[in-house]
């Protein structure tokens, strides 16, 4: 028995229409018990896009909400709910199932590998999740998100976002065990496909973060459900924005920087075969995706990295300041520009010899990879407590760069395997105008916000009540345009994934 050892599906499906039950049931119950990672990935994937479509759609009418702080286009008891919704969902229900099932499907191909390492508890890996959300949706229907008013939900809430989180740690286990483990004889590290290197790294660090991430929902699960009884806390102290102290490193920057390591490994296992080169630099690419995910240090040691104002502190306190502050920001920069810097010169190098072929992959990787850059690069400026940008929606602007990146990324990645998965190649001129449609929906989601950050318009993290988010404060900081944008940029990614499914 090994890691990859599993009852053939084959002798399932032929024994269900050899009984007479029906071919749609029997199918069905292929997909249910399923322990082919292709299948596996599909899923994920399949339902990753379908929770962006709704999550987009908040998006865009919490956008247009904000535009007239004087008037509510949606219910304000609804408000509170639907702000975390909207973010808890972009990184839990969105993000992290797509690149967790892309690598899944694409990843033991790439290494030679039959099947996932532990292929069984890939699978549960994928239930659990899939479990998890739907209770998540469960809870926020019934009132039981962070500020919820109802008891019994804001318990299921915890609950179904711990056992989410189960879920996508028991994947990223199985994925990291399958790259060291399954690889095929002679390939080393060294030779390991950039996608695959990065889900390798992509997967160690989420199992380093996440667990973090479940210890604090356990606490606030105990201290919500029996504090009185414990005598550990004050149950009416645990209502507005109190919830998002502990979960709010998993919802923001840099944690966020982790879930987008995928996106570097698409670009540069794309740029080498469309450019007809190989990947120069390929060793400082590689190391560069290492030095990008340690931020999840920022996660894993929950220490402070921001600086206080300039002025106001002395020069050894300065030197505190600044050395958390460029490990957890700066480094991961650091470590995205080189990745960036080894595509850029085979890009250049296939541009001269005129190699570059034009592709839809190709134009979905660079813009996924583009985005997350900016994201980044803008990131380093919300620590700067001079500027004043922490609580505002400059810090949402860069969470959606950095999460849009890797939906595009995942279209990218469908487009160019998708023969794989499917058997059939997508067309590339309508993908190309969807990419460029998506990157057009990436700015005008992101931009705007960056921009009514500098003028003071408070975020998710920045206010005590939700609807101090779409009232208490004047349009003259934050223009009626920059709303509106906001909100057409997301209408637009949700087209933009409609239009790739249909």
């Amino acid at each position: 028995m090994t890691t990859i050892d599993t009852h053939p599906e084959s002798a399932v499906a032929v024994s269900g229409a050899a009984s007479g039950t029906g071919t749609s049931l029997t199918a069905v119950a292929a997909w249910v018990t399923t322990t082919d990672h292709k299948r596996i990935g599909r899923l994920f994937v399949g339902f990753g896009l379908t929770f962006m479509l709704g999550i987009g759609t908040i998006g865009a009418l919490l956008g247009f909400e904000r535009v007239d702080t004087n008037k509510s286009l949606l219910d304000s008891n609804a408000l509170t709910q639907l702000f975390s919704l909207y973010r808890v969902g972009l990184a839990f229900m969105v993000v992290l199932p797509l690149i967790l099932g892309l690598a899944v499907a694409i990843v033991p191909a790439q290494i030679g590998s039959k099947a996932m390492a532990f292929p069984r508890a890939c699978a549960l890996g994928l239930w659990t999740w899939l479990g998890g959300s739907g209770l998540l949706i469960a809870a926020y229907a019934q009132n039981g998100g962070p500020g919820g008013g109802k008891s019994s939900a804001v318990d299921l809430f915890l609950a179904a976002l711990g056992l989410s989180v189960i879920g996508l740690i028991i994947t990223a286990a199985t994925l990291a065990a399958t790259v060291m483990t399954s690889r095929a004889p002679g390939m080393t590290m060294e030779r390991t496909p950039a996608f695959a290197w990065a889900a390798l790294v992509a997967s160690i660090a989420l199992i380093l973060v996440l667990p973090v991430l479940l210890a604090a929902l356990i606490y606030l699960f105990v201290d919500h459900r029996f504090g009185p009884r414990l005598g550990i806390a004050d149950n009416q102290g645990f209502g507005g924005n109190a919830i998002y102290p502990w979960i709010r490193f998993a919802l923001s920057q840099p944690q966020s920087f982790v879930y987008a390591i995928p996106v570097l490994g698409l670009v540069a296992e794309v740029v080498p075969v469309f450019a007809k080169r190989r990947m120069l630099l390929r060793g400082a690419m590689l190391a560069g995706v290492g030095v990008f995910a340690t931020a999840a240090l920022a996660g894993v040691s929950q220490v402070d990295h921001t600086i206080e104002p300039w002025s106001a502190i002395s020069g050894s306190q300065k030197f505190k300041d600044i050395l958390p502050y460029a490990l957890f920001n700066l480094l991961p920069l650091l470590g995205l520009l080189i990745v960036m810097g080894a595509v850029t010169l085979t890009l250049l190098s296939a541009v001269k010899e005129r190699t570059l072929k034009f592709s839809a992959p190709l134009v979905f990787a660079l813009a996924a990879a583009g985005m997350l850059t900016i994201g980044v690069a803008a990131h380093a400026l919300t620590p700067i407590s001079d500027l004043q940008l922490s609580g505002t929606v400059y810090e949402e602007g860069v969470f959606t760069f950095i999460a849009y990146a890797v939906v595009l990324s995942a279209l990218g990645a469908l487009a160019y395997w998708g023969p794989k998965l499917w058997g059939r190649k997508l067309p590339t001129l309508p993908l190309v105008g969807l990419a460029l449609l998506g990157t057009l929906a990436v700015l005008a989601t992101s931009v705007p916000y960056l921009i009514a950050g500098f003028n003071n318009q408070p975020g998710l993290f920045g206010v005590d009540t939700a609807d101090k988010l779409v009232s208490g404060w004047t349009n003259q900081g934050a223009p009626k345009l920059m709303n509106a944008l906001n909100g057409i940029g997301h209408g637009l990614m949700v087209l933009t994934v409609l239009g790739f499914v249909f």
